[in-house]
């Protein structure tokens, strides 16, 4: 975040810490009473799950998105959920993937699962089904093509294998088995526009994409973090 938002200076732009896990409405409380005091231009809430449901909510109680934009890194649908259509109003947010984005970008195969699961399941199917979807497809590909079930086997069918499913090319990166895939910068939608879909689900609209060789870490940048962490350059 603080690399593409050019806000390394950590004197300029400061940051209040909540315990993880574990963190209470109290320590939500006082970093976003700190924001409030500093009244930034963007405050980032770097959060997952109910945390960022939970710190979501308080923003909004405190009035604090009429003064400052607000930016969660990693959404997902199931979070957007949680925090609720008032919440999410307006929030700016990256996921690698949403069940609108097919349709926007003309995935044909990914438009097919978005309407198989919503038949099935009467809702539209979040970026985790759609990995959990992808990966299964996946393994088995990778153990048809090793023609073995053993670990070692697979994991080579896979390193550096490039496919197509729901959505564009993603691949398998060989030197850190990342899956490097796009991503995309989404905002929340009104409220008036999420309670009118017929799931009361159509929480992002999609403002940009990013493809995952610029947005992940170059080979030379995962080097050096193994290094400072003391950790193998090399994976088994």
């Amino acid at each position: 975040m603080r690399k593409f938002s050019k806000t390394k200076d950590k004197k300029a732009h400061q940051r209040a810490l909540v315990p993880f896990p574990g963190a209470t409405k109290q320590d939500f409380k006082a970093a976003l009473d700190a924001a409030k005091e500093e009244v930034p231009d963007v405050l980032v809430l770097v959060l997952f799950g109910d945390d960022m449901a939970k710190a979501l909510k308080m923003v909004t109680a405190m009035g604090l998105k009429k003064k400052m934009s607000i930016v969660v890194p990693n959404l997902t649908l199931g979070m957007a959920k949680s925090a609720g259509p008032e919440a999410m109003e307006g929030v700016v947010g990256a996921l690698p993937w949403a069940w609108n984005i097919p349709e926007q970008y003309n995935y044909e195969t990914g438009k097919k699962f978005v309407e198989t699961f919503s038949k099935r399941y009467d809702a539209y199917p979040s970026s985790s089904a759609a990995s959990a979807y992808s990966i299964l497809y996946q393994y088995k590909d990778a153990v048809e093509r090793a023609g073995s079930f053993e670990t070692a086997k697979v994991r080579k069918a896979l390193e550096g294998h490039k496919y197509s499913l729901l959505k564009d090319e993603q691949e398998w990166r060989a030197f850190d088995q990342q899956n490097i895939q796009t991503v995309y910068a989404v905002k929340g939608k009104t409220k008036e526009d999420i309670l009118k879909d017929k799931y009361q689900s159509d929480y992002f609209e999609i403002l940009t994409s990013m493809s995952g060789e610029k947005a992940a870490r170059t080979q030379r940048q995962w080097k050096n973090d193994r290094f400072k962490a003391n950790k193998s350059s090399i994976l088994n």
